[in-house]
């Protein structure tokens, strides 16, 4: 008997499980499909958590270590800033969606710029970069189940149980149904990732400081930037840590869960938590990474190092577990974008260009079916094999974080106008692809993908200066000032109270 095509059969049966619970408790509306009507603070700091995370957290980090060592804890930054942001901006949208309703990021923009094609753009640009990135989930999973299957499934089985899996929780569901999935998902995550880790760590050491020692001892040049290979020099390391931390806050499975908590007190703790969680997770990936050199010097693909640690120095059953992690990450990140574009198809899309005065049933159907379409299109590119996907990744991040200016000034800057935002994220897209993929340049060590922020940031700022805001940019925003400056003065009205109570 395959122990790994058993826990793989198990861990399937309990996902499918929690969807059926799920799919009882939808109320069937656009509402609650999108947002799950009000997440408490367990639920949504995992599945913010969770979906944060991808396959990378089990494949690539450890793999970036292997390869260049200590630099690799630029991703400390971006694991500690997006629950900050998660707060700082997330709030903000968060009453929005409670004073005008909205259900998306594309939602808000198109209303607070008056503009369709501000919302039309930010929801084509989060789609473009998006739809790849479920396949890439698809194809990291596809390995995945090979090697837990030894070979019994194959690529072509494993991309498509995958997407069978994610469309039936979607289906079943809505956000609701992915949130508690992805909780379960991420306590597995999270325990498989440092148990496994600290496993094949005292499987061959002492001790961490010991391994790390040993580490420091064979290739000291790990412990020093820009690393071995010359990779982490301090403007790829700024460039790193500003785009994936920004953009990565612009896919609209991130977006999404800023409408999904049942109030602020659960949005604030949520983003604790969730910076706790995101950053406790790696502890013990940079230690992985290194003494991969020591223990397997010759690996061909060194992404796939703490699996294969995994299988070398961990008992099978235990092994199978962790590695069953892996998917639990893929899943997690994978389900929800699906989750999140196909809302888009629904509130962006069908409800603004095909019909305006669709009903909350028609709406939540037509979410439904975007998962069949998104989730079709998304098995037909994973099929392809695209050669190009780590171009994609560094695309999908660059791409979102372009919108960056545009999204968050109109939360804060009342002279933001639509024709800056129209320009931001019209240049800053072509100078992104450009740089990129035409000329390939990186401006004094920067990547192209900062420069285009930067771009875009200097671009929404001019225009909008040049340019008449629309006066309900400025109606929105002074309603947002209003709420929390009378939340903070309710706030420190009870804390006085409380301490004359004292006195």
């Amino acid at each position: 008997m395959n122990i790994g095509l058993v826990i793989l059969a198990v861990y399937i049966a309990v996902l499918l499980g929690i969807a059926l619970y799920a799919s009882k408790k939808d109320k069937k509306n656009i509402k609650d499909f999108a947002t799950g009507g009000g997440l408490g603070i367990f639920i949504l700091t995992l599945t913010f958590s969770a979906t944060y995370h991808s396959a990378y957290a089990f494949m690539g980090a450890g793999g970036f270590a292997y390869k260049n060592g200590i630099g690799w804890w630029c991703n400390g930054l971006w694991t500690v800033l997006p629950g900050v942001l998660f707060w700082v901006w997330g709030r903000r949208f968060w009453y929005l969606g409670k004073r005008y309703c909205y259900l998306s990021v594309s939602d808000y923009a198109s209303d607070v710029y008056q503009s369709k094609t501000v919302g039309i753009l930010v929801t084509l640009i989060t789609m473009i970069f998006t739809i790849p990135y479920v396949a890439i989930q698809a194809i990291g999973c596809s390995y995945i189940f090979q090697t837990i299957s030894e070979g019994m499934l194959s690529y072509t089985v494993g991309a498509l149980i995958f997407f069978a899996i994610m469309i039936v929780l979607v289906w079943l569901g809505g956000m609701k149904g992915v949130a508690i999935t992805d909780a379960a998902q991420g306590v597995f995550m999270f325990a498989g990732l440092l148990g496994g880790s600290l496993w094949v760590i005292l499987a061959n050491f002492p001790s961490v400081a010991d391994a790390y020692q040993a580490a420091f001892s064979h290739t000291p040049e790990l412990f020093t930037m820009p690393g071995p290979n010359g990779v982490v020099t301090a403007q790829d390391w700024v460039s790193r840590w500003i785009v994936i931390t920004f953009g990565m806050m612009m896919f609209p499975q991130v977006t999404l869960r800023f409408f999904a908590g049942k109030n602020l007190n659960v949005m604030k703790w949520s983003a604790v938590f969730s910076s706790i969680y995101l950053t406790m997770i790696y502890v013990f990936t940079p230690c992985v990474g290194m003494i991969g050199r020591l223990l397997m010097p010759d690996i061909a693909a060194p992404d796939t190092i703490f699996p294969e640690l995994l299988l070398k120095y961990t008992p099978a059953v235990f092994a199978a577990l962790i590695i069953s992690g892996a998917l639990a990450a893929a899943m997690s990140t994978g389900d929800s974008q699906l989750h999140a574009t196909s809302t888009m198809v629904a509130t962006d899309i069908y409800k603004k260009f095909v019909d305006k005065k669709a009903n909350e049933n028609t709406l939540y159907n037509v979410a439904k079916i975007g998962v069949l379409i998104i989730g079709l299109a998304s098995v037909v590119f994973a099929l392809t094999r695209p050669t190009a996907l780590a171009d994609l990744l560094v695309l999908s991040n660059g791409g979102v974080a372009v919108l960056v200016p545009a999204v968050i000034g109109g939360l804060y800057w009342k002279k933001a106008s639509r024709g800056g935002a129209i320009a931001s994220i019209v240049i800053g897209e072509i100078c992104m692809v450009s740089m990129t993929f035409i000329f390939k340049v990186s401006p004094f060590g920067f990547s192209g993908a900062l420069c285009s922020m930067l771009i875009s940031l200097i671009i929404f700022v001019s225009v909008s200066f040049i340019t008449k805001p629309q006066a309900h940019t400025s109606e929105v925003i002074s309603s947002i000032n209003n709420y929390f400056a009378e939340d903070k003065a309710v706030e420190e009205t009870q804390n006085n109270q409380g301490a004359l109570a004292i006195d």
